[in-house]
This record gives structure tokens, C-alpha cells and sequence, in this order.
């Protein structure tokens, strides 16, 4: 193992329980490696109520800089917004905020000036040998590329030894904002049509970045749809119980063996 080792969990389908094996894989690497846990599912984070820690401080808010136009101003404007948040009305500009991306184009060769705004923000938990890092967009925000990598960058600023990255479902932007730099990859799935058909779209997104994988089939045995796997952790009432407690499955062994087995793979390869 590097010394410092990034694992992503990610999966192409909401609700395949990616965020319950990084739970679990979090409270079983903090046993012998310092560990940080890095929640980048900015838009619905859940991690905090699965490792029933919600008392997180605030460790430091995201912004980007945005268009400060002024009423009555005239502005020079390059027409250069690819997101079409500004637009030109006669000699007036109008700037729809919700649609800025804080590239700050707009700027180049113009007499646009910036202002701040805040976009979101990351909150922390110290545990005896990690971290929780949880990155979370403000109510409404559209634009939270920023925020995952801030979030991560502010997680692996821990120089922790095992770093699990947890990445919001899907195959979009921030999903790869996510991925990028990840040592070994955990592709979450179920046995169910969109499991699998989600599953296949975001092995292609990890091939495509050249990060090693392993597919983790969840909740094996509720069907008896093939889909191959690496790894599987069965469905079991325990783990729905200690889900809705926010507590960790590892106290019972043959439970325990599942993760172990997983986190043999992350350490050793």
C-alpha cells in the first residue's frame, strides 16, 4: 500500500448502499490505519446520520466569485458565458446568478468586476484515529462542482493513510470531480435491472479514467438476476438495523468478514 491510499465508493444507481459500505470500511480501517472519511455527495450527504455523528463542526465555507453588476452601469461585455448567465438587453446586462459557474470568463477583457458568493460548505468530525469530512451545497445551489472539490482536496489535506472517498450516484461531473486521482475504485451494485444497467455506465466512466476496480454486488440474494461481481454483501435484516441506528455492521463476525475481505483488497490489492 502507498502511504497515502485513495479508495472512491461510487455506483450508477441512487440507493445501491454505497454510502453504508463506506460507512462500514471507514469504522473498520480506523482500528489500525488513521482514516479519513470523505462524503462528496454534496447535494444529499448522508453519511453523518450512518456513522450517527450529525454534532460535525464547521470547518470552512466554499465560494466563487460572480458577475457584481450594477443598475445603471454600462458593461463592456464579451459574450463569452457559456452557461448563459449573463445576458445583453439593449445596452442593459442581466445577470441570472443561479446559472453562473464562477469561471470568471466574463472578466477577461470587460469592466465586470466580482463579487463572492457562497455556494456551500464542509464540516468535519474528529474520531480517535480519523476524520469525517462532509461537503454540503446550500439550499437551491446548481452549481456545486466546487464544493466536491473542495471537499476532497480539504479531506486528503488530513494526510490520512486510507482515504474513502464517497461519490454522489450517476455518471455526471461531479462524479468524476470525485473519481480523479483515486487509487482503486468500488463500483456498488444490486441484482435488479437498473442496478445492473446503472453499473455498466459508470465502469465505463472508470475504465475511461484508468483507476483499477472491483464491483461490489449489495443485498445478493433478493434476486436471482446474474450479474458478475468481485464481492458481495448479502441482504440481511442486521444490516437494514443498524442502517436506520447509524451504526456500524462490524460487531457481528460473519458480517464483519464481507468488509474484511473488501478492505484486504484496498491495503494489499
Amino acid at each position: 500500500m502507498s502511504e497515502m491510499m485513495i479508495v472512491a465508493v461510487t455506483g450508477g444507481k441512487g440507493g445501491t448502499g454505497k454510502s453504508t459500505l463506506s460507512a462500514n470500511l471507514f469504522f473498520y480501517f480506523i482500528e489500525n490505519y488513521k482514516t479519513a472519511l470523505i462524503d462528496c455527495d454534496v447535494e444529499t450527504p448522508n453519511l453523518p446520520y450512518l456513522t450517527g455523528c450529525e454534532d460535525l463542526f464547521l470547518a470552512r465555507e466554499v465560494f466563487i466569485e460572480v458577475p457584481n453588476i450594477e443598475e445603471g452601469k454600462t458593461y463592456n461585455y464579451n459574450n463569452v458565458c457559456k452557461e448563459g448567465a449573463l445576458l445583453k438587453v439593449g445596452d442593459k446586462l442581466i445577470f441570472i446568478e443561479d446559472l453562473c459557474s464562477g469561471c470568471k470568463a466574463c472578466g477577461i477583457n470587460s469592466n465586470i468586476t466580482f463579487k463572492k458568493k457562497s455556494i456551500g460548505k464542509i464540516y468535519e468530525k474528529k474520531f480517535d484515529n480519523g476524520y469525517l469530512i462532509v461537503g454540503k451545497s446550500n439550499l437551491g445551489e446548481r452549481k456545486t462542482a466546487k464544493i466536491v472539490t473542495e471537499t476532497k482536496k480539504y479531506g486528503l489535506s488530513k494526510n490520512c493513510e486510507i482515504n474513502i472517498v464517497d461519490t454522489a450516484a450517476g455518471t455526471h461531473c461531479n462524479v468524476v470531480r470525485a473519481l480523479i486521482n483515486a487509487d482503486k475504485v468500488l463500483i456498488v451494485t444490486e441484482p435488479t435491472p437498473f442496478g445492473v444497467s446503472d453499473a455498466k455506465r459508470i465502469i465505463k466512466v472508470v475504465e475511461k479514467l484508468n483507476i483499477p476496480y472491483k464491483i461490489v454486488l449489495n443485498r445478493y440474494g433478493i434476486s436471482d438476476l446474474k450479474i458478475g461481481y468481485n464481492f458481495k454483501i448479502p441482504y440481511d435484516k442486521r444490516i437494514v438495523e443498524c442502517y436506520c441506528k447509524g451504526e456500524s455492521f462490524l460487531k457481528y463476525n460473519d458480517l464483519r468478514n464481507y468488509i474484511e475481505e473488501i478492505a484486504n483488497w484496498i491495503i494489499w490489492g
